[in-house]
């Protein structure tokens, strides 16, 4: 998604949060070169409680290349 709009799209920055305890979530978005920001106090309310959740964004100039196109198809 990063590389889609950042290839089609006039963006200058993408963020995305989520759940604080939602670690593959974290582990995904860092994967795609996003960079931690910090933590937004009760943003969700999820099975009557809520909770905080974790800001990460990515700049244009921090993005190198396109991961999605450059990754060797596997066997």
């Amino acid at each position: 998604m990063v590389d889609y709009l950042f290839l089609s799209k006039d963006m200058i920055r993408i963020q995305a949060h989520t759940e604080l305890r939602n670690i593959a979530s974290q582990k995904v978005l860092q994967e795609a070169g996003l960079k931690k920001e910090g933590a937004i106090r009760k943003l969700f309310f999820i099975r009557g409680e809520w909770r905080d959740a974790l800001l990460y964004s990515i700049l244009r100039e921090e993005w190198k290349e396109p991961k999605i196109l450059t990754k060797k198809a596997s066997k």
